[in-house]
């Protein structure tokens, strides 16, 4: 089945002026355009775990992207001594206990 579309004279010249720069007729240019809008709905894959990840990186919203390396051993360190400097106190469990009071 064949359709008609009506387009004015404005929009006839700038569809012809692409087609023409690309080389093609109008038509093969909306048939073309036609395609790239199918295309990635109907084959996108889902995406992977690396691929969300690249993404949020590029979107500013992670630092780094992980890896599954081992962090090494001064980077393990530094953590540690963070860990200890912010754990000071009594644990939240605790403190719950304590504010309890005897049964």
């Amino acid at each position: 089945m064949a359709y008609q579309i009506t387009l004015n004279d404005q929009e006839y010249a700038t569809l012809a002026s692409v087609a023409a720069k690309n080389g093609i007729q109008p038509e093969q240019l909306l048939h073309d355009m036609i395609q790239r809008l199918q295309t990635p709905t109907q084959s996108k894959s889902p995406v992977t775990l690396r691929e969300f990840a690249e993404m949020q990186y590029r979107e500013g919203k992670i630092t780094h992207i992980p890896t599954k390396e081992p962090l090494p051993p001064e980077m393990l360190e530094a953590l540690e001594r963070r860990a200890q400097r912010y754990s000071g106190g009594k644990s939240a469990s605790e403190m719950v206990i304590e504010d309890r009071g005897e049964y």
